[in-house]
């Protein structure tokens, strides 16, 4: 027994003291009214469910907000006051971090009501116009989801229907037609005889075209509105005519309207026999003209480059843009070339003609377009003969970003980067991804290649773990990957990765040496020159007890003079500016080719350039870019 007492007291000790009766906490709110907006307040009350299930009325405690206090106002004890104007309003009621709302679209309602229209007898049914003023300050007509109620007094003389249309049965005697919004009400009545129902009088005027834009003069028509709703036209010439805004369109006196092509708005307005008739007119902003800006004049550098292309467009509001979108873009000869969405121009080398043409929305949905024909005459193309990366991968942080070049029958050297396919044959070690390299901290080999015109170049590495000794040094590598023939000395760079992973350069403490020194040489500085021989040679980079090497090819093809870049001389300051292209080669000597270079202007519209390099400018100088081409290389002049 006693060790059931000492059991007992002991759990009571061990268990945390929990209250027999806990209070009941508040877990949801709900408004129990409905909001019904209108000219009385609205007072609201609450109910609450407890988490004991209990549901009770919530009457302290509370407080309340509402999301558009311009729209409705609650008061701290739940009195909902609408002020008028119209729109979605959120009534939320809060206590203890538990809360509830109601939402609702208010509509203005009226304050007043008015028929307007006259009844008179009329053969033809027709619709009576009531009018009034509303909660939220504005004037206006009542439309068929306003809630008008009709009445006929006398159905058997005139009977009117639930949207205010009145249809007079032939019958005579006296009928009264009313109109009632809630507790407003207004009646209009007439009494129907012989004589009644062959009379009939001009109750208004309108114009009877509806007006839209035109580029040419449009001759309105203006009619009186009777009685029985018929029409009868009257001569334009005797009303007054008018415009709100001349910038937009002008009418006469005679009621023709002119547009001036300009976007905006206007009000044409014309009064006769002491009536008065406006109508709002629109006039969009449209496209007039577009004029491709480039000249196009093919070179075989742009061989599945990507060219993008722009237009001058003009509106009718008179201004001008540079743009390529929002347009429609299109080629007639795929085999040549093709044209993005966006403009982008990509020529595929093969000869032949093509036209680039770019059309865009202009008035009434009429295309605007422009058209450039281009003709690409068949030309030798020089063959690919050997690719290299320049970037030796070695162990970084950072990605590496290397380019590749091509090495071509005729000497040419060109960057293929964004053209070739790179990829990582040790892909736990790197990667690659949009042109860049990534290593990652794996031990292990690394090798990396590109490939382009069916040739291929391969690149590896090693990454090591390293002990982690910041002075000690543990790999060497040379940075750059291989080099192409040039008469210049070419600089290499020495890397030794330390043990915290830092690179640093040690180009000038290494022992460097050429393997084959008749087709290249090496200083002990790192500088490689080539000595115009066919051929490979390895350089080797040799310190702190480490060695690295690259290869490096010499074909036939790169020993030939090749054009390094182009020279263009001149200004852009007059109207006539003659400029000079001049040819730089490889072996350090020049030419003049501004005869033979391929032309090309940015903007056609602002600059026309000829074959000898001559550019006129159309209005007076404006910003602008030359370009010349010769031997694959390209070079430009600008005028900002």
């Amino acid at each position: 027994m006693k060790k059931i007492f000492l059991i007992l007291l002991l759990m009571l000790l061990v268990l945390p003291a929990v209250p027999l009766f806990a209070e009941p906490n508040l877990v949801s709110l709900t408004i129990n009214e409905e909001l019904v907006p209108g000219p009385n307040d609205i007072y609201l009350t609450v109910t609450g469910i407890l988490s004991n299930g209990v549901t009770q009325q919530i009457r302290e405690g509370l407080s309340w907000s509402s999301s558009d206090t311009s729209i409705a106002e609650v008061s701290w004890s739940g009195r909902v006051h609408f002020t008028g104007k119209g729109g979605p309003v959120t009534i939320t009621v809060f206590k203890n971090g538990v809360s509830g709302k109601k939402t609702v679209t208010v509509n203005p309602w009226p304050e007043s009501i008015d028929i307007e229209t006259t009844l008179v007898y009329s053969e033809n049914p027709y619709r009576l116009l009531v009018k009034g003023r509303f909660s939220d300050g504005e004037t206006r007509y009542f439309g068929p989801h306003d809630g008008v109620q009709w009445h006929s007094s006398n159905p058997w003389v005139a009977w009117v229907n639930s949207q205010g249309v009145v249809t007079f049965s032939g019958e005579e005697g006296y009928v009264s037609i009313k109109a009632t919004v809630g507790k407003y009400s207004d009646s209009v009545n007439t009494t129907v005889s012989e004589s009644e129902k062959d009379n009939k009088w001009r109750k208004g005027i309108k114009i009877k075209e509806d007006i839209k834009y035109s580029s040419t003069p449009q001759k309105l028509t203006l009619v009186a509105v009777m009685t029985d709703e018929t029409e009868e036209e009257i001569p334009a010439g005797g009303a007054d005519w008018s415009s709100s805004n001349s910038e937009i369109a002008v009418v006469d006196s005679e009621g023709t309207i002119k547009f001036t092509g300009k976007p905006g708005f206007t009000k044409i307005t014309v009064s006769y026999g002491g009536y008065s008739y406006e109508k709002l007119v629109s006039v969009e902003r449209f496209l007039e003209k577009v004029t491709i800006n480039e000249s196009l004049n093919y070179t075989p550098s742009w061989e599945k480059v990507p060219l993008p292309l722009t237009v001058t467009a003009r509106y009718n509001d008179g201004s001008e843009f540079i743009q390529s979108t929002g347009l429609t873009w299109s080629t007639d000869n795929i085999k040549v070339a093709a044209v993005s969405e966006s403009g982008v121009l990509t020529f595929t080398g093969e000869p032949g003609k093509v036209t680039v043409k770019v059309s865009g929305k202009g008035f009434d949905n009429k295309s605007i377009e422009d058209a450039v024909t281009v003709e690409v005459k068949a030309y030798e193309k020089p063959v690919p003969q050997r690719l290299f990366m320049d970037l030796n991968p070695f162990p970084s942080s950072e990605p590496l970003t290397p380019r590749a070049f091509c090495i071509y029958s005729d000497g040419s050297i060109r960057d293929v980067t964004t053209l070739a396919n790179w990829f990582s044959s040790t892909p736990e070690t790197a990667s690659v991804y949009k042109g860049q390299i990534y290593i990652t901290p794996n031990p292990g080999p690394v090798k990396v290649g590109v490939t382009y015109g069916g040739l291929s170049d391969e690149a590896s590495g090693y990454v090591d773990l390293l002990p982690g000794n910041k002075a000690r040094i543990y790999q060497l590598r040379i940075k750059e990957r291989g080099l192409a023939f040039t008469y210049k000395p070419v600089k290499l760079t020495g890397l030794a990765l330390a043990g915290d992973g830092s690179a640093k350069d040690v180009t000038g403490k290494l022992k460097w040496r050429s393997s084959q020194p008749l087709v290249a040489r090496v200083s002990q500085s790192g500088v490689v020159t080539f000595t115009g021989r066919t051929g490979k040679t390895k350089i080797i980079a040799e310190g702190y007890g480490l060695r690295d090497e690259i290869l490096l090819e010499v074909t036939p093809a790169e020993t030939l003079p090749r054009v390094e870049k182009i020279e263009i001389t001149g200004d852009l300051s007059r109207w006539a500016n003659p400029l000079k292209a001049t040819a730089v080669y490889n072996n350090g000597t020049s030419k003049d080719v501004s005869r033979e270079a391929v032309w090309n202007t940015s903007n056609r519209n602002v600059a026309v350039v000829a074959a000898d390099g001559t550019v006129m400018f159309l209005k007076g100088p404006a910003p602008v870019v030359i370009k010349a081409s010769f031997g694959g290389v390209e070079a430009s002049i600008s005028r900002k």
